[in-house]
């Protein structure tokens, strides 16, 4: 009786230890997911300013005519409209608007003294960044004549 007693105590004993190691191995992979969620957070955080420096860098920004033309070239290809505003009214090129369902004005626009919406590469400009108001998203930088 002495032999079952004492290997009913070990195989009890066993049986604890090993819940408690399983406990603990839980216990540990939850609190490394968390970190590991946390620092995948963080990253995509860091990847998304990465990627919209492109247009932060111009909010907020004084710049010339001439950098407003090869904004508008630069970012050409980009789901983006660039808005000018010379004192006459804003004037978007790339898309007319954030819903980007339709072609923005022609740069050859841009550059014709007698049109309207004449860019002068020597005016100073001030940049904005203009963001969806439910995504967050850059969809456009605005430039007014200062």
């Amino acid at each position: 009786m002495g032999g079952s007693l004492s290997e009913g105590l070990r195989t009890v004993f066993a049986v604890v230890l090993s819940c408690l190691v399983i406990g603990f191995v839980f216990m540990q992979w939850s609190t490394v997911k968390e970190s590991g969620n946390a620092a995948l957070t963080d990253s995509n955080s860091t990847i998304t300013q990465m990627d919209e420096a492109k247009y932060t860098q111009y909010d907020a920004a004084v710049v010339t005519g001439s950098e407003v033309v090869n904004v508008i070239k630069l970012h050409s290809n980009d789901k983006i409209y660039v808005g000018v505003n010379n004192g006459g009214g804003q004037i978007n090129y790339i898309y007319s608007d954030a819903t980007f369902a339709t072609a923005g004005a022609s740069l050859a626009n841009a550059r014709d003294k007698a049109n309207t919406a004449y860019i002068n590469p020597n005016s100073k400009f001030t940049g904005q960044v203009v963001r969806d108001a439910t995504t967050s998203a850059i969809v456009g930088i605005v430039f007014t004549k200062s």
